[in-house]
């Protein structure tokens, strides 16, 4: 049976261009400070050996990231 987080993993994924044309449209300091935040729940999940919290939390960096970076 799939825990909630590899089925949010399997969501995040599957459904990415749309939240990522979502995350466009916020203001570049709301997106900043998601990366930050993320990036301190990487460090966390990490340091707790916890696979797949930090599988999930690179997925969603990675999708702000690219938000970020394709912003018009």
């Amino acid at each position: 049976m799939k825990s909630t987080t590899d089925i949010k993993i399997a969501d995040a994924i599957k459904n990415a261009e749309s939240y990522i044309e979502q995350m466009k449209q916020m203001n570049d300091k709301k997106l900043s400070k998601h990366i930050d935040l993320f990036q301190q729940q990487l460090e966390k999940a990490f340091k707790q050996n916890n696979k797949v919290a930090f599988e999930l939390l690179s997925e969603y960096e990675r999708q702000t990231i690219i938000a970020r970076a394709n912003k018009d």
